[in-house]
């Protein structure tokens, strides 16, 4: 079990308030993940819209749904960014350690990564099935009023 370092906003929903009451450095590290839940749920809905509409569309697995988000959102690990930090937090470290620091701080971004892709592919499946369901109350809103 990875545990993360990082504040991981789709484990628990924070309130607006609370994401608000969090230190710049932590909403720095808070990945987009919510956002890129909601962006491919959005862009999922259009893309099988006829789908929904004749009730054949199957929502993704999890796994589908990991391979669909790591596919269309870059989360990519930006070594020159991470370089820059180690070397200006420790000035007396040699050119290995820099490096070896680096290979760490890597392999915990993966182990995150793959950790919050599982959460994001979960949240963004149960945003699919709210925008379908709130789309079919809309439609039967409609066929009341007008029929």
């Amino acid at each position: 079990m990875v545990i993360s370092t990082y504040p991981d906003p789709l484990c628990k929903k924070l309130s607006k308030h609370k994401y608000l009451k969090m230190n710049k450095i932590q909403r720095e590290r808070t990945p987009l993940y919510i956002s890129d839940a909601k962006k491919c749920a959005k862009q999922m809905v259009r893309e099988f819209l006829a789908e929904i509409l004749a009730a054949t569309y199957q929502t993704p697995s999890p796994e589908e749904m990991v391979s669909i988000l790591k596919r269309d959102f870059d989360h990519s690990f930006d070594e020159f960014m991470i370089r820059r930090k180690v070397i200006k937090s420790h000035l007396d470290w040699s050119e290995d350690q820099i490096e070896s620091e680096i290979e760490v701080q890597k392999r915990r971004f993966e182990n995150e990564l793959g950790v919050n892709l599982r959460v994001a592919a979960l949240n963004t499946i149960e945003e699919i099935e709210k925008l379908i369901t709130s789309l079919n109350n809309a439609i039967k809103k409609w066929k009341i009023e007008n029929f």
